[in-house]
């Protein structure tokens, strides 16, 4: 079979495995987060983007609706109806500066901080996992990994 067939069928498989166990990891965190979270219900189901946020404003001072948007890399609209949602499921609440009554920003509650946790320990096994992964490679096969997946996400 010519290589680059061969090639283009192993990452299809690629793809669509990684698009299964991306489904199964969700499955698995939404259920860590349901059996840990006090009141679920309340909740109600996660979305990742909506997870993302939560990361995103956990540990840091001063976040807002743009700061979000930068950092995620989604629009200013889809974070601000996020946020919302956020708001209402009790994950997060707004502030306001004493001397800025113009600027709104977001910090968890207590509910959120237990949310944002235990998706960041999730976070932190998938990172081991990969580590452990790449372990069986040289540096050079590594180097050349890297230049491979670099070139593929490239706008």
């Amino acid at each position: 079979m010519d290589p680059k067939k061969k090639l283009w069928n192993r990452w299809i498989t690629f793809l669509h495995k990684q698009e299964e166990r991306s489904k199964l990891r969700e499955e698995m965190l939404l259920r860590d987060i349901k059996s840990s979270v006090p009141d679920y219900d309340k909740v109600g189901r996660l979305s990742v983007t909506e997870l993302h946020v939560l990361q995103e404003v956990g540990g840091k001072d001063r976040v807002n609706v743009t700061t979000i948007a930068q950092h995620i890399g989604v629009t200013k609209s889809a974070i601000s109806k996020i946020t919302v949602k956020l708001l209402k499921k009790g994950l997060l609440e707004r502030y306001q500066l004493e001397d800025n009554q113009k600027e709104v920003f977001f910090r968890l509650t207590s509910v959120g901080e237990m949310v944002n946790e235990i998706h960041e320990h999730y976070h932190q096994r998938l990172e081991m996992d990969m580590y452990r992964f790449l372990d069986r490679y040289s540096p050079a096969e590594l180097a050349f990994l890297d230049e491979v997946i670099r070139e593929a996400t490239e706008d």
